[in-house]
């Protein structure tokens, strides 16, 4: 399966030619080290480890016939030292005593002693000995070098390293930026499935196990926006009946209310009185809900937001004499704090009424007799704060997650006070078309709390 053609590339052939191109590389570094070190030889910017000792050879005829040797015969890549024949004690010379030790012991026996990297020349001058000591390392020409850098030998190894680890990390980069490119492309897929952008044409990476992944992530591409798609049509089909349906049960209700104003309007005793206008105001509340319900069967684009200069103070004030008239004859408080609430700003006045008013008859209808519901209102330079808190029972872990869906009630055994779960539902389509967030949690005491927060601009 998958888009285009695909090599037949691994990641074990990858690795392969990463090996291949590594050795390659250091043995042609290798082989570059050698012919500049043979240059450098050849042109005498350096000397082999045997290059003193052919000089003392050179110069040992001349030290060993002249009358007195002094330091200026010496090269400087050489030290020198005279003992006395008989006592070889040293006379004269540059040598230290203690590299000397080991020449003595040898001295009669052998024109040359080698110790540590350093070679020793014996010449039999008569009456007195000549020791010549050198280096038996490579070393550089220049004087100049000599004295400010390690002997060659060592300075080239270090370069040497250094290539070496320069080489070695250009090749690694190299494959590695080359690997971090094809996940990059597998992040950039499961990114665009996150985020539902599903409408994409995958790019291969020509490498097996990569496209094996790719392939399976178009899989779940595919099956996803087959499941979205279903899911879209579901949802839109069971909004279309919602609202049908709550198109025909107006109907009814608007027979049923006329026929209860008609009998308003008869003689009747004084219970027939109480029943008809318990009739007519069932009827308003079922009407009510279905207009309700109508808006929520809408998608949450079509529920449009007029935004206006409007009073938020004037807008906490109605909301506050509302939610007094709302409660009737409920015995409990309802606490109203303002603080520093704008006279202007751009709001939807309408929409957002409904949406906190919503919040707070659910707040009412959820308190019990003598409890409290608690309002604070508040604006900031940016924002505007409406907090809601009921000493009810508050919201269960799986209201708080399910709460402002379509429908959905906290505890069913309480529909019959009005709560068919749409108020929150409103409340949330209606905040966020404001941009603004609504978030739902309980008190430290245990009751419910909507906190609500509407960006506001003042212009």
């Amino acid at each position: 399966m998958g888009i285009g053609v695909k090599s037949r590339k691994t990641l074990l052939r990858e690795l392969v030619k990463y090996m291949v191109t590594l050795c390659v590389s250091l043995v042609v570094l290798a082989l570059l080290y050698i012919f500049v070190n043979t240059i450098a030889m050849n042109t005498g910017f350096s000397h082999p480890a045997n290059y003193n000792e052919r000089e003392a050879e050179k110069l040992a005829p001349k030290l060993e016939t002249i009358d007195e040797v002094t330091a200026d015969m010496i090269p400087d890549t050489m030290s020198y030292a005279i003992l006395n024949k008989e006592t070889k004690q040293k006379t004269a010379g540059t040598i230290q005593e203690k590299d000397l030790q080991l020449v003595k012991k040898k001295i009669e026996k052998k024109p040359y002693v080698n110790y540590k990297q350093k070679g020793y020349m014996v010449i039999d001058r008569g009456n007195e000995y000549c020791v010549l000591q050198y280096s038996l390392r490579a070393d550089f020409g220049s004087p100049l070098l000599r004295k400010y850098l390690p002997n060659y030998e060592l300075t080239s190894i270090c370069i040497l390293i250094i290539l070496l680890i320069i080489v070695i990390s250009i090749i690694t980069t190299y494959f590695a930026n080359r690997l971090r490119k094809h996940f990059e492309t597998l992040n950039v897929i499961t990114r665009y499935i996150k985020e539902q952008n599903l409408q994409f044409t995958p790019e291969f990476t020509h490498i097996k196990e990569f496209d094996d992944v790719i392939d399976s992530l178009i899989e779940m591409r595919d099956a996803l926006q087959s499941s979205l798609e279903a899911q879209w049509r579901l949802e839109k089909n069971k909004k279309e009946q919602i609202g049908a349906l709550a198109h025909d049960i107006k109907i009814p209700i608007t027979i049923i209310k006329g026929n209860a104003e008609l009998l308003s309007l008869s003689k009747q005793n004084e219970e027939q009185a109480d029943y008809t206008k318990y009739i007519l105001g069932a009827g308003n509340q079922i009407e009510q809900y279905i207009y309700q319900l109508i808006h929520l069967s809408k998608t949450e684009d079509s529920l449009t937001v007029h935004f206006e200069k409007a009073s938020v103070e004037k807008l906490t004030e109605t909301l506050q004499k509302d939610i007094s008239a709302y409660k009737g004859n409920k015995k409990i408080n309802i606490v109203f704090k303002k603080e520093h609430l704008l006279k202007e700003a751009q709001i939807d006045r309408q929409l957002l009424h409904r949406a906190l008013l919503n919040i707070l008859t659910n707040a009412v209808d959820y308190t019990p007799e003598g409890g409290t519901v608690s309002v604070y209102a508040k604006c900031d330079s940016e924002s505007f704060y409406f907090f809601v808190r009921d000493t009810g029972s508050g919201f269960s872990e799986i209201a708080l997650k399910k709460a402002t869906e379509l429908f959905y009630m906290d505890d069913k055994s309480r529909h019959a006070k009005g709560h068919y779960g749409m108020g929150l539902t409103f409340a949330k389509n209606a905040v966020n078309l404001h941009n603004g967030e609504l978030a739902l949690g309980n008190t430290k005491a245990g009751g419910g709390e909507v906190r609500v927060k509407i960006p506001l601009n003042k212009e």
